[in-house]
């Protein structure tokens, strides 16, 4: 058996991984953006792989090798790679700022895919013009044909990771903290593995073990996460509230605070569910925020229906209410369009010891508060 036959034989054992794969992000039973560029981030690893395999048996002259089979498989090669890290790019962006709008995710989308049609038209006029430029004497591709080929995948891969980690360091992303560690360690993996592959064996998948790796483990990530956030809002569920409240912790004084949303039935009922769900995303916001002023000793949870669950290590729950207060002030004014109703939330709070056996006495008292506060 031929390197190259080997070669091939793993990229297409890596691309049945990817494929079933694939076919479970298809079935999975969520509207979020991020999954659906998830799904395309595998696509383009799959037709990756095929154009590297590809490659590899016009290497191996079990196609025939000459220039126009040569140039074409590189060509693939480089334009995939190119849409490939561009799919990293947009799920990574998408992964560490939830906020984004779908206007602006398609505004993104657009900018990034330019250097990439510029790319694939100046590269294909200079194979088809000058095809002998880029290939030696033995038909193999010279330097700057890597160059080229590395060019945009690792201008999109830095810029990523510079995001992540100058976003990781900012208090509101906090609770994105994993996610982002996630994407800034793809790509010295990516670097490390594509250097390896290129200047040690090219006959050696490298990189494609590494890829099928870290997209099994982005995926296992993203289950966990289906498993303990709320698809809406993007909070903490009550998965992972009752995960919250069964770690082991030194006790000590926090606060409950219950957050309910004022007339939201009549919101629904008025201006319909989809009107309804803007109004929780909004809150969620709020919320987010507020836990970013706040630090890192804050909980957050949509608790269930219109109702979120903070709890907060704090002296003075005045202050956290009057932060929340600020936040969703400052989240209806930000909101675009028309403001057909007023958002409005009652708030209560009650103090919690830290142990789990005491939590929903402590739940209920911060009930009462909380009607208490809509009563008035």
């Amino acid at each position: 058996m031929s390197v190259f036959t080997f070669y091939t034989e793993v990229n297409i054992g890596c691309i049945c991984v990817l494929m079933l794969l694939l076919y479970s992000i298809k079935r999975l039973p969520t509207p979020q953006q991020k999954f659906k560029l998830f799904y395309k981030l595998v696509l383009w690893h799959i037709l990756y792989f095929a154009s590297d395999s590809l490659w590899a048996l016009v290497n191996d002259g079990t196609i025939l090798k000459n220039t126009f089979t040569v140039l074409a498989v590189n060509y693939s090669n480089a334009i995939v790679a190119a849409f490939l890290f561009y799919s990293c790019f947009m799920y990574a962006e998408i992964s560490t700022r939830p906020e984004m709008t779908r206007v602006q995710i398609q505004r993104l989308q657009a900018k990034l895919k330019i250097p990439i049609f510029l790319e694939m038209v100046l590269l294909l006029v200079s194979f088809v013009l000058l095809p002998d430029f880029w290939l030696d004497k033995e038909l193999e591709p010279i330097d700057l044909y890597y160059f080229v080929l590395l060019f945009l995948p690792f201008v999109y891969i830095m810029t990523v990771t510079i995001r992540a980690v100058v976003r990781g360091l900012e208090p509101e992303h906090r609770k994105n903290l994993k996610t982002i560690l996630i994407v800034a360690s793809y790509t010295p993996g990516c670097i490390i593995a594509a250097g390896a592959q290129l200047f040690l064996s090219l006959t050696t998948p490298i990189f494609c073990f590494w890829c099928t790796l870290i997209i099994l483990f982005v995926y296992l990530n993203s289950q966990n996460q289906l498993i303990s956030t709320d698809s809406l809002t993007s909070l903490n569920n009550r998965n992972q509230l009752e995960r919250y409240l069964m770690q082991l912790r030194e006790p000590k004084n926090s606060y409950v605070i219950m957050v309910d949303v004022d007339h939201f039935k009549q919101i629904n009922d008025t201006y319909g569910h989809v009107e309804g769900d803007m109004a929780l995303v909004v809150i969620s916001k709020a919320l987010k925020k507020a836990c970013g002023r706040l630090g890192n000793s804050v909980f957050l949870c949509r608790y269930g229906g219109d109702e979120f669950l903070m709890i907060a290590h704090t002296e003075m729950p005045e202050g956290v209410v009057s932060v929340i207060r600020e936040c969703l002030q400052d989240e209806i004014s930000n909101r675009r369009g028309p403001q057909k109703y007023t958002i409005e939330v009652s708030v209560g709070y009650a103090a919690w010891d830290g142990f789990a056996t005491n939590f929903r006495r402590s739940v209920v008292s911060a009930d009462e508060m909380m009607y208490e506060d809509k009563r008035s």
